[in-house]
């Protein structure tokens, strides 16, 4: 059951980083080419990065249900079973907020855990870029705000 576990979340990690890296690359291909302030930028550059999250996210939530009905795999305890516990489950695990109110059993933690792990990185991704943007647009922001 591990195995499986450990081939779900390599599919996983691989999605997100895909689904990650073709959002930050197609709005750094749009802020070069685009008109606009500096700020609008930003706005453009944060809210991509942060449907990317919560597209990663949602991967994970669908994850845990397929796996939740399968025997002998485990669930997530302390909820109804639901989509909308899975993503609530899903977005803690992946900001590593980890509240406790849902956890998961059996082999579920394995994969709980890898997606705090591809959370933490993923987040610190968007932090380095959404830095450089900053760095890159404020310099420039400073003469077309003028």
């Amino acid at each position: 059951m591990a195995i499986e576990i450990i081939v779900l979340s390599l599919l996983l990690l691989a999605a997100t980083i895909v689904v990650h890296y073709e959002t930050l690359r197609l709005v750094s291909v749009r802020m070069k080419r685009g008109p606009g302030a500096s700020r609008s930028r930003l706005f453009i550059v944060l809210v991509f990065a942060l449907l990317s999250h919560l597209i990663h996210v949602f991967l994970y939530a669908i994850a845990y249900q397929l796996i939740a009905r399968q025997e002998g795999f485990g669930s997530i305890e302390g909820g109804d079973g639901s989509f909308a516990d899975a993503f609530y489950f899903s977005i803690t695990s992946y900001t590593t907020l980890g509240i406790g109110d849902l956890y998961p059993t059996e082999a579920i933690r394995l994969l709980s855990g890898i997606e705090a792990l591809n959370g933490l990185v993923m987040v610190g991704w968007t932090a380095s870029f959404t830095y450089l943007t900053m760095e890159r647009f404020w310099k420039l922001g400073v003469e077309e705000d003028e």
